[in-house]
């Protein structure tokens, strides 16, 4: 295959992926909902009308998968894995341009999803229907569109994975932020997570005779704290994976204009848990002192570490807190011998193979780092078994925000 002839045909077709993106982005496949049936249908309308074979899979009928598949002269399989779910677009009033209205303005298609990773399911609908129009193409391709992907891949990758419908000698993730034509990436991996819930109890009471209860609320202030000393933890990734430490460092430190205290916390996001409080809730009615409250936390480890040390010292930092009435659940169940997040090895022929062509249509050296989000690479990886590498198109720091 000409690697410069199907660069050039890319290229060609970039206003056909702004306007299949803006398409998609006009569907709302947002959580905790996270239906995906519209977005397959117009996905699956594209595929039928250029003649490309599909198949839908679901084990809900409101937020099945679709993939694509073109096939090659040879045995060998390529998937290419992305997610057609998104998170909550938050205010509607932070955004420039209403956050499902997939506007085309300023270069860009703006709208919840563009980034994360609408965009690149554009680009994978488009990369579909130029290799079905190729007769050389040596390889089977699939592009898997996938359900659930922020929230595990319950119904999406995780089942697909599960149930064996994932079948393939490599997969690429077309999740995560590929650093564009000037600054190239792959993901060698992802992070894991050990979510945590932290739940305070009290006694209620009238909201005029405070002192008669004990508020869950202020309990579960002066607890927070002590969940997110977590940060000082030393994680026990393996010891090959340093190089792809150092290297990821490198990328996140230039990727964005970061502040002194941000360069600092980049320099040690391998090294120990990063930790950040995101929901909180608490009390029934404002004159009622509140005798139950939590907070969830969102705990993300460098890959091959263990999720189960990480919950153990938070739980010992939230003994050693002296607060009574406090207790510490994981988000999920998990042994002591699994790990967190994928990796695969950077001397892989996959991986040179990779940078390889990434290299070769950029002209510029290509970075290897692990993702510090998570992706459908966990399924495909550690469930499936098959080498997974990410490269997306996500634009740094658009994901998950407004005006993405």
């Amino acid at each position: 295959m000409d690697i410069k002839k199907i660069d050039k045909l890319a290229e060609a077709a970039s206003d056909e992926v702004a306007e299949l993106c803006s398409g998609l982005v006009k569907f709302n496949s947002a959580h905790p909902d996270g239906y995906t049936d519209e977005v397959v249908a117009y996905i699956k309308k594209y595929l039928d009308k250029h003649g490309i074979e599909n198949e839908v899979h679901a084990s809900n009928p409101k937020k099945p998968n679709i993939v694509a598949r073109v096939k090659g002269t040879g045995k060998k399989k390529v998937l290419w894995v992305g997610h057609m779910d998104v998170v909550p677009e938050g205010k509607p009033e932070n955004w420039t341009y209403p956050p499902y209205s997939g506007t085309i303005a300023d270069g860009s298609v703006w709208g919840r999803g563009s980034s994360d990773m609408k965009g690149a399911c554009a680009a994978a609908m488009v990369s579909a229907r130029l290799l079905h129009e190729m007769k050389d193409v040596p390889n089977t391709v699939e592009f898997w569109f996938t359900a659930d992907e922020e929230i595990g891949g319950v119904a999406g990758a995780r089942w697909l994975a599960e149930t064996g419908r994932f079948k393939g000698d490599v997969c690429v993730i077309g999740d995560g932020n590929g650093g564009g034509p000037e600054a190239p990436s792959i993901d060698l991996g992802c992070k894991g997570g050990a979510g945590v819930k932290l739940i305070a109890r009290g006694k209620t009471a009238h909201g005029s005779t405070p002192y008669l209860g004990d508020n869950a609320i202020t309990k579960l202030i002066k607890g927070i704290p002590w969940v997110e000393k977590i940060d000082g933890f030393k994680l026990d990734y393996p010891k090959d994976l340093a190089p792809a430490i150092k290297s990821s460092v490198d990328y996140y430190k230039e990727a964005q204009p970061l502040t002194p205290e941000q360069l600092k916390a980049v320099e040690g996001s391998f090294e120990a848990p990063s930790v950040s409080c995101n929901m909180i809730s608490g009390g029934v009615k404002i004159n009622v002192v509140p005798d139950y409250a939590e907070a969830e936390f969102d705990i993300r480890l460098t890959p091959g570490s263990h999720p189960t040390k990480v919950v153990q010292r938070i739980k010992e930092l939230v003994k050693e807190s002296g607060i009574e009435g406090l207790e510490v659940k994981s988000g999920r169940e998990v042994k002591p011998e699994d790990t967190a997040g994928y990796y695969e090895s950077p001397n892989s022929s996959f991986a040179k193979q990779f940078t390889g062509v990434i290299g070769e249509i950029t002209g510029k050296s290509v970075n290897m780092k692990i993702l510090t989000g998570g992706t459908d690479g966990v399924s495909t990886s550690k469930i499936a078994g098959i080498p997974s590498l990410g490269y997306g198109t996500s634009l740094t720091g658009a994901a998950h925000q407004p005006d993405e």
